[in-house]
């Protein structure tokens, strides 16, 4: 059998029927390449209370650890919601062919947690991905989605590439709006959201460049506000 787990936000996020599940597994796993934890892998086992195998990209898309679900009760950590990813989902399609059994304990995610800025969840469009360019690699198609956005007036979630500094994604994205012709007023910048050390700012990437914003975070791109919406975000 096979544990689907969400961690939810914050280190002790997980619900007790996941917790209950990752403790009678025989072996525990952790996908860790697509966020930077607001917390430490060994503060995580201690809550736990039970060792965990680091995953990486390759190690979760090739599914062989579904092996170890054919004979045994395993855990796949993933922070938030497990289901947010479509590679998730994927693993949902393998078990069903294998004939595995798989459990999924959903949890809280960044799409649920970004209506603590004010904004109001069902005015979100499309999610887009800024990615960490690479000397020969400087991709802005996401932009594309932040104008489909724009262009019905609903807010734009940006999330963004795990490993990329909030400095210097300020000054990418900054550089892609200017090379795109494209202007931006204020913007949301959330850092750690559902933790205790969870940050928002509101402002020009100008102002926002003065905040110290650690990882995890998002950019929020507001589309038409209501003027409930507009108070909150002015109160920030």
């Amino acid at each position: 059998m096979l544990n689907l787990v969400g961690l939810g936000l914050d280190l002790k996020s997980i619900s007790l029927e996941a917790l209950d599940a990752v403790r009678n597994s025989k072996i525990v796993y952790l996908e860790s390449y697509t966020v930077d934890f607001p917390y430490k892998i060994e503060e995580l086992q201690k809550v736990l209370e039970k060792g965990i195998i680091i995953l990486d990209r390759d190690q979760v898309e090739n599914l062989e650890f579904l092996n170890e679900a054919e004979k045994k009760d395993i855990s796949l950590l993933v922070y938030g919601s497990p289901l947010a990813a479509t590679t998730h989902q994927a693993i949902l399609d393998e078990c069903k062919k294998l004939e595995i059994k798989c459990n999924v304990y959903n949890n809280a995610s960044i799409f649920t947690a970004i209506s603590l800025t004010g904004l109001q969840l069902y005015k979100f469009g499309k999610t887009a991905s800024m990615p960490q360019w690479k000397e020969s690699f400087n991709p802005d198609s996401f932009v594309d989605i932040i104008e489909q956005n724009r262009e019905i007036g609903a807010h734009s979630l940006l999330l963004i590439d795990i490993g990329l500094d909030f400095e210097f994604a300020l000054r990418q994205f900054a550089k892609i709006l200017k090379d795109r012709d494209l202007k931006i007023g204020k913007i949301i910048v959330a850092s750690s959201l559902g933790t205790k050390k969870q940050k928002i700012a509101y402002g020009t990437l100008s102002e926002l460049s003065k905040e110290k914003m650690p990882s995890p975070y998002v950019f929020i791109i507001p589309g038409k506000l209501h003027f409930i919406e507009n108070q909150v975000l002015e109160s920030l």
